[in-house]
């Protein structure tokens, strides 16, 4: 049984006729008997002599319909006023879309009837005027008499005005005439409209015979300059190049090039001739560079191995003095590119080496206790053990260790020896005939050991620094 009846619809349907068709709208209602909603596809069913291209469904032609609703559809009539007149019948179907093979309605007929054309009485031949053809030949020679004149008095073309044009905009116009465009010229300008051309040479009328002018055009913004080509120079002569025009350079960018000069800038962004602001334009320089290699960690190893390892892995080396440390002496502190990171095979590794510090001599010419201290510290040493013997010059040192003038790390403790003064007692016998017996005694030194305490960890001392203690 079908889901869908329509009940209500025309059984005639009359046309009217404007812009060319027959026009006219066919209502019909629509009632979903079941108990559940579904979805009906409406279409129009022809017989007869019509034309199915000439119905169409108002809206959706498919849609969905409650349980129990009525719908109006509404059919739309649009038949050309050249088709032949006569008769012929639609009907409205309504298919469940869920099955439309078995599911589906029409409605009653409606009738359409096409009405005969009705075609104007011919009308009636006029004689051919003869005289307008008179007057339009005296109005042309007439038209064509001025244009030369015109020709004759502006003396050739004129270059067109394109102020207040986007510079693309005027270019366009002046080339369409035939005239050569410098490239943009930037001013600024603030009275003007930014970006707009408010300046042109030659000016815009002015009569000018377009074979080998160029014309300028001037925009109003902020001034720019044409980037400097620098590619096949080296980076320091490349920025040198860029600064000289007011431009600043980027870091070098490294990039493996097996085809390019070595150490050579072959890009650069912008590039060559471009046209930017150099106040905020900061131009970008890749470098040609080789096969890029790990660079090793050599801190902390003496300067002779590191160089070494280095020149094994492809490197050139140098190396500077630094500043002692605290590191054995030759070894290196630091180095540059650091450790672990790729560098090209070939390029330069910067080794910095503590230089460490030299033992002074002691005991060439031999200086006492304190001034031994002082000279090792202001040498950059530090006191180590203090021994005493009874051989020698009282008070002063006849032995160290490390030796003299040997290289050793910031902060190493240097052991002195120092000669004790000499001791006095008397002998046993009368007092007419008794005498004092010299002798020696290791005793240490109270002023050299307090001293010593005094300035140990001290780095160097001034000179006022012995007199505050030795009284």
């Amino acid at each position: 049984m079908p889901s869908f009846e329509i009940p209500d619809g025309p059984t005639t349907v009359a046309l009217k006729t404007e812009a060319g068709f027959h026009k006219a709208n066919a209502v019909f209602g629509v009632t979903n008997k079941t108990g559940e909603g579904l979805t009906a596809r409406f279409s129009v069913q022809v017989q007869g002599n019509g034309k199915a291209e000439w119905y169409s469904i108002q809206g959706e032609p498919e849609r969905p319909v409650a349980a129990g609703e009525t719908q109006t559809v509404t059919v739309v009539a649009k038949v050309p006023a050249t088709a032949p007149a006569g008769q012929h019948r639609i009907k409205l179907r309504a298919t469940n879309v869920n099955d439309p093979d078995n599911d589906s309605t029409d409605s009653a007929a409606a009738t359409i009837t096409i009405p005969a054309v009705v075609k104007p009485p011919p009308a009636k031949k006029k004689p051919f005027p003869w005289w307008i053809l008179a007057v339009a030949g005296g109005v042309l020679v007439l038209v064509i008499g001025v244009i030369i004149a015109v020709v004759v008095m502006s003396g050739g073309p004129k270059v067109p005005k394109v102020i207040g044009m986007d510079y693309a905009t005027a270019a366009a116009a002046l080339k369409d005439k035939g005239y050569a465009v410098a490239p943009e010229i930037r001013e600024a300008a603030p009275d003007k409209p930014l970006g707009k051309v408010f300046k042109q040479d030659p000016a815009g009328g002015k009569k000018v015979d377009p074979e080998g002018v160029t014309v300028k055009l001037t925009v109003a913004g902020i001034p720019t300059v044409a980037v400097p080509g620098v590619t096949g120079l080296d980076y320091p002569a490349a920025v040198a190049a860029l600064e000289k025009s007011g431009f600043k350079a980027g870091p070098a960018i490294e990039e493996v090039s097996s085809d390019k000069g070595l150490g050579l800038v072959f890009k650069q962004e912008p590039a060559a001739d471009a046209l930017a602001d150099p106040k905020t334009t900061e131009v970008k320089l890749t470098v040609a560079v080789g096969e890029t290699v790990l660079v090793p960690t050599v801190t902390g190893k003496p300067v002779i191995a590191a160089q070494a390892l280095l020149e094994d892995r492809g490197f050139t080396v140098t190396s500077k003095v630094g500043k002692p440390s605290g590191e054995k002496p030759d070894n290196v502190l630091t180095q540059e590119p650091a450790g672990d990171t790729k560098a090209p095979k070939g390029s330069l590794v910067t080794l910095v080496v503590d230089p460490g510090v030299v033992v002074p001599n002691l005991l060439s010419p031999q200086v006492g206790g304190i001034a031994g201290i002082q000279a090792l510290k202001n040498a950059g040493a530090d006191i180590g053990n203090i021994g005493y013997t009874c051989g020698g010059t009282p008070e002063m040192i006849v032995g160290q260790r490390p030796e003299a003038k040997t290289k050793v790390a910031l902060g190493t403790k240097v052991d002195i020896v120092i000669v004790s003064a000499p001791t006095v007692s008397k002998s046993v016998g009368t007092t007419a005939f008794s005498k004092s017996i010299v002798g020696c005694r290791v005793v240490a030194d109270p002023k050299v050991t307090a001293f010593s305490a005094q300035v140990k960890g001290v780095n160097t001392l001034p000179q006022t620094t012995v007199k505050s203690v030795v009284k």
